[in-house]
């Protein structure tokens, strides 16, 4: 059995958190581009890309030192089986332009990737997007949105049964946490800002360096919990987090396994024993407060 993992808990570097998703008042946010800045670096977060909705938003003023900001945009483009629009984020762009409304989602992509950026696809379960939708698309992008923090308006803020449809095909798509912030205060839901983050390892917080570590999937995505490592060895896989309620090993069909805390108040740690049929197998996490994370997904073939 092979295995491919791409494992940021050995790789050379430094953490950094990061969140690829945020709207400014450029577009439909409640807050002027410096305010979200602002606020992102008082949460501890590292480096920051804004994507307002079809159109890139440049800041005049330098974001500070030990902060890195993205140049972003989300597009709306294609049309899904039945009838809506994906939303395609772009982020780490090397610099701005008009940016083209509705185009097919290959040429949103292609207009990232001709602009200097990558490309996620946002929030599938919010967008209703079905594994057909996101089978169309194995090409151009990252992956997908697993959780997304604006969308817990909606109740629709996960994604990971979307993401476990097209891994069970055989796709390879890296699954990110976002806030996709639009700042705005509601009595029942506590802010959308400077909730959800990719922890990303790299040698130096610069476009490069993040941008290069993002598609080499040496990361893992959160809202909540901390993923402290994760080992293969003698065909088994270990975790340790931080004190969590819940740990899933989750592959293909009913390959997988779930690890609760029988006597203890929570869990540290958890291991799985492979038995040589997985295609994939993830990684995730669920804290006391009912908060997630995500590793990417290790890849399995005989």
């Amino acid at each position: 059995m092979s295995v491919e993992f791409a494992d940021p808990f050995s790789a050379p570097g430094r953490w950094y958190k990061g969140n690829l998703h945020t709207h400014t008042t450029e577009s439909d946010g409640k807050l002027a581009p410096n305010e979200v800045i602002r606020r992102y670096r008082e949460a501890g977060y590292d480096f920051l890309s804004l994507t307002d909705h079809n159109r890139v938003t440049v800041v005049d003023e330098p974001p500070g030192e030990n902060f890195l900001l993205l140049l972003g945009v989300e597009m709306d483009a294609g049309r899904t089986d039945i009838g809506g629009i994906y939303h395609v984020v772009g982020f780490g762009l090397t610099h701005a332009d008009k940016v083209p409304r509705y185009l097919a989602v290959p040429k949103a992509l292609a207009w990232i990737e001709e602009h200097g950026g990558e490309a996620l696809i946002a929030h599938p379960y919010w967008s209703a997007l079905v594994a057909s939708d996101l089978v169309r698309q194995p090409e151009g992008h990252l992956g997908i949105e697993v959780f997304n923090t604006g969308c817990l308006d909606l109740g629709r803020a996960y994604s990971s049964v979307h993401w476990d449809d097209v891994l069970s095909r055989g796709l390879r798509f890296w699954g990110f946490a976002v806030d996709d912030a639009h700042h705005a205060v509601k009595d029942r839901l506590p802010t959308d800002t400077a909730r959800a983050w990719v922890m990303v390892k790299a040698p130096e917080l610069t476009r490069e360096a993040i941008l290069e570590s993002l598609r080499r999937g040496l990361f893992y995505a959160s809202w909540g919990p901390t993923i402290e490592d994760i080992a293969i060895h003698d065909g088994e896989v270990s975790v340790r987090t931080s004190p969590v309620k819940e740990i899933n090993f989750i592959a293909q069909s009913w390959f997988g396994a779930g690890h609760v805390p029988m006597d203890a108040p929570a869990l540290t740690d958890a291991t799985y024993r492979l038995t040589g049929e997985e295609r994939y197998l993830r990684v995730e996490c669920r804290d006391a407060e009912g908060r997630w994370a995500w590793s990417n997904p290790i890849y399995l073939a005989e």
